[in-house]
């Protein structure tokens, strides 16, 4: 939609220089003011929807313009990542901070909360803010008003069977309303580091407003799976739900994540659970996990066409195990490919207020690893052997100058208003002209 309004605003645009040079006077005057309302039109059209303007996408991964790195073949989606659960290392970097829509990836988030604010066994029962998604053509289980579920039945349903009624149904259970869920997503996302997210509803379904990156849902499912309870959840083939208060028959359901499905084509053994997702906005998205050879590493895939993303999360965690292994530096745990020197590594050390020291390495700006080391590990004045790469300029690096907005700006009322203004002084501009000509 965006690229359209796009497309034709350069038209608009072209059409007012080829009028310049046929007028004078009132009507030049009036053709360049249309001009310039056009600009800023689109200028602020694209903040106001920021989640649709997204940077052009680079086929080739970051990572494979390091000298040294591992290189990876091309996946189909257009971003990517793969980073060590262990030690928070990027180990491959497609695009990973590009905006896009998560689709269901998000109920990785609304299950943690869930998790983390309310106990397996309470009570969730169905209301008219759950039982809505079950006529709208999303994805549902079919529930009806005044079914009782338990919140660990419904996290099965959720995360298995990827039902949006279930993921709006545990929202009000946990925050009383979706919005109240939304603002403790929001915050929960804030707290893992995630600078690319902002979230309004707990299962997904598009929205302007509702969007992240590969990067950040790399980070929120490395807290997922510090959680025991949802890696037994993701890690489950086939859930049966048992006859409800409203419905006799039992419910089935498989898991959505084929890798660890031991019958599909796709299974993969060192795969430990994940998440699927897919909106005709969003395309294809994949979150998942896998542990081998004493390392558990996350693939994230975003945008991507039907069932590649298994194909490519498969060749991207292979990549991962062959290519790169755990060593310590200084007390620090990283990620560094096989054969890689440490001397090479960047450090950035910060001695916090209790006098300990937060440690981080990283090379060519990827993060390899961090620690907090006793305030006797260092020396007793702060040091940093490496100037610190800033984070926007390794995210222009990577995709390009991007249109986001990500809080702090102009407020989006007062956006409102000046598009607004903008529309009708543009709209009396046309008329002088048609009154002119006339």
């Amino acid at each position: 939609m965006f690229f359209a309004e796009n497309r034709r605003s350069s038209e608009l645009g072209k059409s007012c220089c080829a009028y310049w040079f046929k007028c004078s006077g009132l009507r030049k005057t009036a053709a360049a003011f249309f001009a310039v309302l056009t600009v800023l039109s689109v200028f602020f059209g694209s903040v106001l929807y920021p989640s649709l303007v997204f940077a052009s996408d680079d086929d080739t991964p970051l990572t494979n313009l390091i000298e040294g790195w591992p290189q990876m073949s091309s996946i189909a989606e257009a971003s990517g990542i793969v980073m060590d659960a262990d030690t928070g290392a990027i180990l491959y970097s497609l695009n990973r901070n590009t905006v896009r829509y998560p689709a269901s990836t998000t109920k990785i988030l609304t299950a943690l909360l869930t998790i983390e604010n309310a106990s397996l066994s309470d009570t969730v029962t169905m209301t008219a803010e759950g039982i809505v998604h079950c006529s709208d053509g999303s994805t549902n289980a079919g529930t009806v008003a005044g079914e009782e579920f338990t919140v660990e039945q419904c996290l099965y349903i959720m995360l298995l069977k990827s039902a949006n009624d279930i993921a709006v149904q545990l929202a009000v259970h946990v925050a009383g309303s979706v919005s109240a869920f939304a603002e403790m997503m929001n915050a929960r996302a804030e707290k893992l580091g995630c600078t690319s997210s902002h979230f309004v509803n707990p299962s997904g379904m598009p929205d302007s407003e509702h969007y992240s990156c590969a990067e950040d849902m790399a980070r929120i499912m490395r807290e997922c799976m510090k959680n025991e309870t949802f890696r037994k959840i993701v890690a489950t083939p086939r859930y049966t739900v048992p006859p409800t208060n409203k419905k006799s028959e039992e419910r089935v359901y498989d898991n959505h994540n084929l890798l660890i499905q031991p019958t599909s084509e796709y299974y993969y053994e060192p795969d430990i659970g994940g998440k699927t997702g897919f909106t005709q906005a969003a395309w294809r998205t994949f979150v998942t996990a896998a542990e081998k050879d004493g390392m558990t590493l996350i693939a994230v895939t975003m945008r991507g066409p039907d069932k590649t993303d298994f194909i490519d999360a498969k060749n991207l965690l292979e990549y991962g195990f062959n290519n790169f292994s755990h060593q310590d530096i200084d007390g620090v745990q990283v990620t560094l490919p096989n054969g890689f020197a440490a001397d090479a590594v960047e450090q950035k050390e910060t001695q916090l207020p209790d006098g300990t020291w937060h440690v981080e390495c990283s090379y060519k700006g990827l993060p390899l690893g961090e620690a907090v080391l006793p305030a006797n590990a260092r020396g007793e004045e702060v040091v940093s052997s490496v100037e610190e790469v800033p984070v926007e300029a390794e995210k222009e690096q990577e995709t390009g100058s991007a249109v986001v907005s990500r809080g702090g700006g102009i407020p989006t009322p007062v956006l409102i208003v000046v598009l607004i203004i903008l529309l009708a002084a543009m709209a009396g501009v046309v008329t002088m002209l048609l009154r002119e000509r006339r």
